[in-house]
């Protein structure tokens, strides 16, 4: 589940066909469904998670459960955060939380960008890499550097490398979350079961 309804769907989207992690699912939270805050963003993810547990006890089909469930969140200025980090702990949902928005995860793909900053500063760098940057990815977007980004990650928080907690500005742990996509896309290639 993302917060954002365009940007991270693109990112996670063509992460999941990098990978060729085809059963990966990638849910939006959108204004229409359960709000832009980060602890609807994470009750939205356990609501899809329990009603594919249902669908799967139904059908008497486990692999329509999902294997793992991620929400995607900024810190921005939301004042739901640590409600949302406490809710996911609680309720086994894997949470990424990005200091000040997902555009940082973006950023490093580019560049080294060790210092603080806003989420307007963060937007407006990723324009000088991505010309007319409006939060929709061009299909030229490098995917496959995000071994670079995530080193840079690493380097910027290195604390921040489990998933439930906000890192320092800037920081972020969407890493973990490409990681269980990989994982995903290795599972398929190999034969070794199905992962949502």
């Amino acid at each position: 589940m993302c917060e954002g309804a365009v940007t991270e769907v693109q990112y996670f989207s063509g992460i999941r066909d990098h990978f060729r992690a085809l059963p990966v699912v990638i849910g939006t939270c959108d204004i229409d469904g359960c709000g832009r805050d980060p602890l609807s963003v994470v009750r939205e993810a356990e609501k899809r998670r329990d009603a594919a547990i249902g669908k799967a006890r139904r059908h008497a089909d486990a692999y329509l459960a999902y294997d793992e469930v991620w929400a995607v969140v900024d810190v921005d200025d939301h004042t739901s955060l640590e409600a949302a980090i406490r809710r996911a702990r609680e309720t086994g949902i894997h949470l990424a939380v990005s200091r000040p928005c997902f555009e940082i995860w973006l950023l490093w793909h580019f560049q080294e960008f060790p210092s603080g900053l806003t989420s307007a500063a963060a937007r407006d760098k990723i324009d000088e890499h991505l010309p007319r940057y409006d939060k929709h990815l061009p299909e030229s977007f490098p995917y496959g550097a995000y071994e670079t980004a995530r080193l840079r990650a690493r380097k910027a928080d290195p604390r921040h490398d489990s998933p439930n907690r906000k890192g320092s500005n800037p920081s972020t742990n969407v890493w973990l979350t490409i990681e269980a996509i990989a994982a995903s896309g290795q599972r398929t290639i190999h034969g070794q079961g199905s992962a949502s």
